[in-house]
């Protein structure tokens, strides 16, 4: 994914992880891509997950689940992390992970 190329020209700056990862309704929009929130970011995931991994049309094992990784991070009042897929090519063993970003707004406590 090109996410991670998004997050560095936005400078966002990343924090240690926080428990909240509750999001509002905003979301984070540059230029035409409008970010997901932490829920929607997994949910997605996983959506590609069983599409990569099906038995008869994907071309991936699956090495483990959807999870979140690094840390979560704060960006002008916008909370952000990272979720991540590991996967294993069948044709030729080799591991990927792929990655998308999340960003919201928190909901207020």
């Amino acid at each position: 994914m090109r996410l991670p190329f998004i997050a560095a020209l936005l400078g966002l700056v990343a924090m240690p992880a926080a428990a909240a990862t509750q999001c509002g309704t905003e979301r984070y929009v540059f230029g035409n891509h409008n970010f997901p929130s932490h829920e929607e970011a997994l949910a997605q995931c996983q959506r590609e997950e069983a599409e990569m991994t099906n038995g008869e049309t994907g071309t991936y094992e699956r090495a483990g689940g959807c999870h979140d990784i690094g840390d979560t991070g704060e960006h002008e009042g916008w909370m952000y992390g990272r979720v991540a897929l590991d996967v294993v090519a069948r044709d030729s063993g080799d591991p990927y992970t792929f990655e998308g970003l999340w960003m919201c707004k928190p909901v207020a406590e």
